[in-house]
């Protein structure tokens, strides 16, 4: 069926689940899970729907879709056959839609009928047994915190706004472009003060010129006096200076604090097994400064790439119309917060490194966040109660569970 829909009608309409629509639906579907538990006793249908059959089977089938979602690649592609399905648009096509419908449906009626099986609890606790509830109490809240954590991804997922904004040094900034690359407006100003990246030791490889291949092993430049053996050669850090330059007819690099300076390496080379022995100025170079090689025979160099960033951070200053102002050191994994909006570090300008004066944000709005992050610790604690409540049974439980699933269903 989801892919019928898929091939006739394309992908999802995501208009369908913006406010208030994505409200009005979700308060329906909600109302039709109660009945469908409160009528299952009559309807053979309905309790279809949420028996161990349909759950296993569900859950199963959202596992399977969900292996699909990580080995294609989602780049929103419309050919081949993976395209043309809707695989590599996984999170808006019909096939995924609905099998994760059905896991919600079927997860949302069993955690109605569990929910209300708690009111057998207290029979339970004046019979002198306390671990059967507080496994049915961590059970329930397990199973509902998951729904609600697939209930709000799938129904506020149109209410989610994720834009993009390039941000320079000392340049206010109030326009964002969208993930599809429209520009537009920005409920506040965000001012990048400074931007400030920490590098990793540079490396030092053999490169073959020939082939343009270079080697696997390298040798991390930590400072002044580190030796090792890359490939047949063994190599000896004499100078090491970490921001460096070399003006235009000199020979040796110097250190300098300068915009595009670069780290600069007076290595030795020596090969024992030839009689070879080489030294010289490694660099990677940058926009100022060209990178050095040392040669070591007629195909075969040593050299630097550029650094990799091991972190990098955004000092940044948001206003909004109202005079609200804020300090912000956004980092990786270490997003801003004013209002309801996240602000996320996600790039900057790869050609300048560590003197990027531009820094790209990404800005997102989910009015749904805070029911995401309760389910989040309703799980947690959750897990806290199957802890407490582990253990065997006492012979008085086995009965009463099995007496109180007869009444639920």
């Amino acid at each position: 069926m989801g892919t019928t829909l898929q091939l006739a009608f394309g992908d999802v309409p995501a208009h369908l689940l913006h406010w208030p629509w994505n409200a009005v639906i979700a308060a329906n579907y909600l109302y039709l899970l109660v009945l469908a538990f409160a009528f299952s006793d009559r309807s053979r249908f309905l309790r279809t729907l949420w028996d161990d059959r349909a759950c296993v089977s569900s859950m199963v089938s959202v596992l399977v879709m969900t292996i699909v979602y990580g080995l294609v690649r989602q780049d929103g592609s419309h050919d081949g056959l993976t395209g043309v399905l809707g695989f590599t648009r996984m999170s808006s096509s019909w096939p995924f839609c609905l099998i994760l419908f059905h896991f919600m449906t079927s997860l949302g009626i069993r955690s109605v009928s569990e929910a209300a099986s708690i009111v057998h609890i207290g029979r339970h606790c004046r019979n002198g047994s306390w671990r059967f509830p507080l496994r049915s109490i961590a059970r329930t809240a397990a199973h509902i915190s998951l729904y609600v954590l697939i209930f709000a991804g799938m129904f506020g997922s149109g209410d989610k706004t994720v834009c993009r904004v390039t941000a320079r040094t000392g340049v206010p900034v109030g326009m964002h472009a969208s993930m599809d690359g429209e520009a537009a407006g920005l409920p506040f100003t965000i001012l990048l003060r400074e931007f400030s990246m920490d590098e990793y030791p540079p490396e030092l490889h053999l490169l073959d010129t020939a082939g343009n291949i270079a080697s696997e092993e390298y040798l991390s430049v930590t400072g002044e006096g580190v030796c090792g053996v890359v490939g047949e050669w063994g190599l000896y850090v004499d100078r090491y200076m970490d921001m460096a330059g070399r003006m235009p007819g000199d020979t040796a690099y110097r250190a300098m604090r300068h915009v595009g300076a670069v780290p600069a390496v007076y290595v030795v080379a020596e090969n024992k097994a030839i009689g070879e022995r080489r030294s010289g100025w490694v660099s990677c170079g940058s926009r100022i400064f060209r990178a050095s090689f040392l040669g070591l025979d007629g195909e075969t160099v040593i050299f630097m790439p550029p650094p990799e960033a091991r972190g990098y951070l955004s000092r940044i200053t948001v206003a909004d119309g109202k005079g609200r102002t804020e300090d912000f050191d956004v980092e990786v994994n270490h997003p801003a917060r004013f209002g309801s909006w996240r602000i996320y570090q996600t790039g900057y300008d790869t050609s300048a490194g560590k003197w990027s004066s531009v820094s790209v944000l990404e800005c997102v709005r989910d009015p749904w966040y805070w029911l995401v992050h309760a389910a989040l610790w309703v799980m947690l604690a959750s897990g806290l109660l199957m802890f407490l409540a582990s253990g065997g049974r006492d012979k008085a439980d086995v009965p009463v569970e099995k007496a109180e699933r007869r009444e639920v269903r």
